[in-house]
């Protein structure tokens, strides 16, 4: 399904794969890391259970058949939960440096965000673009984890826009028309947005913040500017702390 990365992903929850990946036994064969998350982190032993699910499909148990260092035979049961409601919120991330692109993928993938919109703006390195971390094998696989950690199997939609007024040509067709359009930037207090919008859409800059001209663009296309605190975070702090703020509040 996806060449071993090379890291594991010691919170895999649930293993992921893909229908063709089956024998007409239903029997499939899983190697590398995941192969030794279950014999290590989940020490399975032969006939014992393992969660699964159909990438973008319903979740059930398989049962595992043979397994060694770095192999896992399984043979899948019937596959008949539903996955996870997804997460009513909308990411707008300025692409910040390739290690925080990564955990901000992680974490958005993970928590149930299913549209990730990554663009360009006046703070953002132009050499960011050319990480190989935006590479689709890459992508694929950060995206893979997050939703076995996440016990989730359908996949984001992502999007990257390297210029930010291409965004705002698409930005009115990209969101429900009833969604609250947040930025995180200086101006009310978060304690006093409008509540009870059945969609949210958040807005991210870089570390060093949107320029004034951005900020003007994003309340233009109807966003409000919204402080969450006078400490300044890391990209994947922010994204983590701001999304948990407005999906609890």
């Amino acid at each position: 399904m996806r060449k071993p990365g090379k890291r594991g992903n010691p919170r895999m929850n649930l293993l992921i794969i893909r229908p063709e990946d089956l024998s007409p036994e239903r029997r499939f064969t899983v190697t590398g890391e995941r192969a030794e998350h279950i014999r290590t982190v989940l020490r399975a032993k032969i006939g014992d259970p393992v969660k699964t699910g159909f990438l973008n499909g319903k979740t059930g148990v398989s049962t595992l058949l043979e397994l060694e260092k770095g192999r896992a035979v399984l043979e899948a049961g019937e596959f008949t939960a539903e996955p996870p409601k997804p997460l009513p919120l909308s990411l707008i991330v300025s692409l910040p440096r390739p290690q925080s692109f990564k955990k901000v993928l992680h974490f958005a993938v993970s928590s149930g965000v299913k549209q990730i919109i990554f663009t360009h703006s006046a703070k953002v390195e132009k050499s960011y673009w050319n990480s190989t971390v935006l590479a689709p094998e890459s992508i694929c696989t950060e995206v893979i984890e997050g939703l076995e950690q996440g016990f989730d199997t359908v996949m984001p939609e992502i999007r990257f826009y390297r210029y930010l007024k291409e965004f705002f040509a698409d930005a009115e067709t990209l969101f429900p028309s009833d969604s609250l359009k947040i930025i995180a930037h200086p101006g009310r207090s978060a304690e006093t947005l409008p509540s009870g919008a059945p969609h949210t859409v958040l807005a991210i800059g870089p570390e060093g913040g949107y320029v004034n001209s951005e900020v003007e663009a994003f309340a233009a296309a109807g966003f409000i500017p919204a402080a969450f605190g006078s400490h300044i975070l890391r990209v994947e702090f922010a994204a983590a702390f701001i999304a948990g703020f407005l999906m609890h509040r």
